[in-house]
């Protein structure tokens, strides 16, 4: 049995991971790279990717509705 993530928990880490890094987000400010790491942490966690960027395209994938779920390839 798989337990798929709450899309809307999953939704709202994609939405503050966009708002963090976004160009006029200052990246070396210590609060900032702290959250963002818990974010790809728990994002990483919830689809089962080994790295950020496969966590976050699973992650929007699965809120978009699109195959992209935990342990998708």
């Amino acid at each position: 049995m798989v337990l798929e993530p709450d899309p809307n928990v999953v939704r709202e880490l994609v939405h503050r991971y966009d708002a963090l890094t976004a160009p006029d987000v200052p990246r070396a400010d210590a609060s900032t790279r702290t959250r963002l790491e818990g974010i790809v942490y728990t994002l990483r966690v919830l689809t089962g990717a080994g790295d950020e960027s496969k966590a976050l395209s699973a992650a929007r994938g699965l809120v978009s509705g699109r195959d992209g779920g935990p342990h998708s390839s």
